[in-house]
């Protein structure tokens, strides 16, 4: 009997792994009120001005959202510091990824990715039919030399999340610039900027400017993390002019709902919330160091609102053991890292109830 089958590439696509939920854990383990501290969302919750232009706009959600997310576009510019006309707005970041695979992938390219990264880059990729390349880490850090040495004629992107999820290390200036230098021109350059908002060493260096002019670059941007709205999912792309009309030929014409349009403006003008969260941040993640010092556990910087802690052999026995006390955090298996948690900064005292109960597992 004849079925319908796929483009032979989408079988041997891998399913995106999700972070466990509250209501699955609450299920399972039949823990009241779990923390959840293994998806880097805001823990402040959303932007109050974002809810306030929720709730003055809902009333018209019956209406069709502006297909050109015009005043979205915009507070973006504003927020960035670019012309409206480099900004195309999304259905979050994983949309501005879709629609990059889409406009330049053809079956038969290839996609360098560091071997440790955002798992998305390459769903997105095998589904147009690239090949994916790894290049190598060093340190947990992207290794530009590995980078250079997986070009081929047959590289087509390069994808880089910076700071990189999940090892929450990031790419000084200067190394950011000499691959800048040695990527041929008809090569892109993805960058990935969902957590640059967090960044506090010096030598971090945003590509934003660059990507204005530059042909063959373009930046990935969010508001689910700094500014409180994964639900809602708000995604940037920044990019020169020829690659913004590719891009808007593939975009659907409503793919940012008209909530989510209204709060992503309101949220991009929230400052005080962007500086409570950066401070919440830093403090939780300072926290989160002297713990596991004090505990004897390595762990690794982070310009990220997360932290990778090296537990050990018994990373699972840990992990598992911290749902049954109502933490979730997030075990590394799946990219390799067998002896490794991420935790997400929480509130002060989700911080402290996560610290707690990992003193008491081990």
């Amino acid at each position: 009997m004849k079925t319908v089958k796929p483009a032979p590439w989408i079988l041997s696509i891998p399913e995106y792994i999700a972070g466990r939920s509250k209501e699955d854990i609450a299920r399972q383990y039949g823990v009241t009120n779990p923390i959840k501290l293994a998806s880097n969302e805001n823990p402040l919750g959303p932007s109050p001005r974002a809810l306030q232009a929720i709730e003055d706009a809902r009333h018209s959600s019956h209406l069709y959202p502006d297909p050109d997310a015009r005043e979205l576009k915009e507070a973006a510019s504003r927020f960035f510091g670019c012309d409206p006309g480099n900004v195309i707005a999304a259905n979050g970041s994983d949309e501005i990824i879709d629609l990059i695979c889409r406009a330049y992938l053809t079956p038969g390219d290839e996609v360098i990715i560091p071997a440790c990264t955002f798992s998305y880059y390459r769903i997105a990729s095998l589904v147009c039919g690239a090949a994916v390349v790894r290049s190598p880490m060093k340190d947990h850090r992207i290794d530009v030399e590995g980078i250079r040495q997986c070009l081929s004629q047959r590289t087509k992107a390069i994808f880089l999340a910076n700071p990189n999820n999940p090892t929450g290390t990031y790419l000084d200036k200067d190394a950011g610039l000499s691959l800048l230098e040695f990527v041929p021109a008809d090569v892109l350059i993805v960058m990935d900027e969902a957590y640059a908002a967090f960044a506090r060493e010096k030598d971090f260096m945003s590509s934003v400017d660059l990507a204005l002019t530059m042909p063959n670059l373009v930046t990935v941007h969010t508001l689910s993390k700094s500014h409180g709205l994964a639900g809602l999912r708000v995604g940037f792309g920044i990019a020169s002019g020829p690659i913004m009309d590719d891009l808007l030929r593939i975009k659907p014409p409503f793919n940012v709902n008209s909530l989510a349009q209204k709060a992503g403006v309101a949220a991009l003008s929230d400052t005080p919330f962007l500086e409570e969260t950066l401070t919440i941040t830093w403090d939780g993640l300072d926290c989160l160091y002297a713990a596991f010092e004090g505990l004897g556990l390595a762990y690794i910087p982070s310009q990220t609102n997360f932290v990778l802690v090296r537990i050990g052999p018994r990373a699972s026995v840990v992990y598992e053991e911290l749902l049954k006390r109502g933490i979730i955090t997030r075990f590394m298996t799946n990219i390799g890292l067998d002896e490794f948690i991420r935790v997400s900064v929480g509130l002060p005292e989700e911080n402290r109830a996560f610290i707690r109960a990992l003193a008491e597992v081990l």
